[in-house]
Parts: C-alpha cells; structure tokens; sequence
C-alpha cells in the first residue's frame, strides 16, 4: 500500500467466484421466502455483490439496478439483486424462475 492511502483497492473489488454468487443467491432467495428481508439499503447491497458505493450508484441511476425511493432514502429489492447475482445477460427474469423453481420445488 503507497503512503497516505487508507485501505488499498484492489481488496474491495474483489469479484464473486461462482461459489459465492450461489451463496449468496441462497441467502437472498432463503431470507424473502421466508419473509424475514424484501428489501437492503445501499451499503448491504454493495456488501453483498462486492462492489463499491459508486458502482451501486452507476447501476441505479443508469437503470440496471431497481431501487425504492423514499425521500433520499433508497432500498434495493431482493429480486433486483438475484437478477444482478444472475446476470444471464437479458434473461435474468427467466433464469431467477428457474432457479427458484429449482430451489423450492418441494416446497
């Protein structure tokens, strides 16, 4: 790390491997089919996709990203961030029911 930077990059951006995008995806799915979380705020979101503050907000004022407006407050829906999980290029709606017919046929 160069002096005078608080925390390096490259660290941040790391991208998901596939093991982590299908957990994640898990935890997302799991967490609306229970009911327990339709909706995360900014900071969860990048956490989750491991992107920075930026990126989100490129996604979302460029309309890649669904967001709910309340004031200045936005929250991102949990199928929003299942279909950037996904990212079947424009298939992302199709490809979310499939795998959530997958997952919980059983169910």
């Amino acid at each position: 790390m160069r002096s005078g930077e608080l925390f390096e990059l490259p660290e941040l951006r790391i991208t998901l491997s596939p093991v982590q995008r299908e957990a994640s995806l898990r935890r997302i799915v799991e967490a609306a089919r229970l009911g327990a979380r339709y909706t995360y705020t900014i900071k969860e979101a990048c956490g989750i996709l491991s992107i920075s503050r930026d990126a989100m907000d490129y996604l979302i004022h460029f309309y890649r990203m669904d967001a709910l407006s309340i004031g200045i407050i936005y929250r991102i829906p949990w199928y929003s961030l299942a279909e950037y999980i996904l990212d079947t290029d424009d298939d992302t709606e199709k490809a979310l029911d499939e795998y959530i017919q997958s997952r919980y046929r059983a169910a």
